[in-house]
């Protein structure tokens, strides 16, 4: 992915986050069914896999593994803090965030090649 495009993604998914966070219909949407967090999830593990993918420069499927097992090891790890708790909620919006980068990714590269 050529820094525009990444630029370009980076751009859609600040958009998307000020509207949710400056809307009040939305936040309060989220908070009364509980998906606030799961947002911040998705978003996070989002932008971490473009950091991710984009600092380092590994494969895909390696990177989509270890942030996979990383979510997984920070829900965990929450479990057997006394003020947090691991929920399998908040480790599939984590999941999802990663897929939902590379499938952004695979579309932009497909529509580069298609161009």
């Amino acid at each position: 992915m050529n820094l525009k495009s990444s630029i370009f993604l980076v751009l859609i998914l600040v958009c998307i986050s000020l509207i949710i966070t400056n809307d009040g219909q939305v936040i309060t949407f989220l908070s009364q069914n509980n998906l606030l967090d799961k947002t911040g999830h998705f978003i996070g593990f989002f932008i971490l896999s473009w950091l991710l993918n984009t600092i380092l420069k590994l494969k895909i499927t390696s990177t989509l593994i270890s942030i996979i097992i990383y979510a997984g090891l920070t829900e965990l790890g929450q479990e057997y803090l006394g003020f947090r708790n691991g929920q399998i909620s908040d480790f599939i919006a984590d999941i999802l965030g990663c897929v939902f980068y590379f499938i952004c990714l695979k579309t932009c590269q497909l529509k580069r090649v298609k161009d």
